[in-house]
C-alpha cells in the first residue's frame, strides 16, 4: 500500500487511502486541525531539545525530527483530503510561480 512514487498526489492519495484502513477517517475537519496542531507542537518540541543544551543536530536526533515533520505532512495532506482540495501538486507549482514572480 506504501507509495513507491513519492509525488505529492500520490502521497495525498495514500494518506487518504491509509486513514480509511486504518481507522482514522472518522474525524471531522476541525479535529484533523487540532491534531496537526499537537502535531507542530511535537515538532517544535524535538526542534528545541538540542538547542537547550547546546547541542548540534546529528544523524541520530535528525531522524526524530524527520519523523516529527512526516507526521506533520500527513496531517497536511489528510486536511487538503478532507477539505476536498485535489491535485495538490497543481496548487503547489501555481502557488510557487506566485511566490517566485514576488521575489524576483
Amino acid at each position: 500500500m506504501q507509495p513507491t512514487n513519492m509525488e505529492l498526489n500520490q502521497l495525498q492519495l495514500y494518506v487518504r487511502e491509509m486513514k480509511k484502513q486504518r481507522g482514522f477517517d472518522g474525524t471531522s475537519l476541525e479535529q484533523e486541525m487540532l491534531l496537526f496542531t499537537e502535531e507542530v507542537g511535537e515538532l517544535a518540541s524535538e526542534v528545541m531539545r538540542p538547542l537547550k543544551s547546546g547541542e548540534k543536530y546529528g544523524n541520530v536526533n535528525c531522524r526524530d525530527l524527520a519523523y516529527e515533520v512526516v507526521d506533520c505532512l500527513i496531517y497536511l495532506l489528510s486536511i487538503a483530503n478532507m477539505a476536498g482540495v485535489q491535485d495538490l501538486e497543481k496548487y503547489f507549482l501555481e502557488k510557487e510561480a506566485i511566490n517566485t514572480r514576488r521575489f524576483e
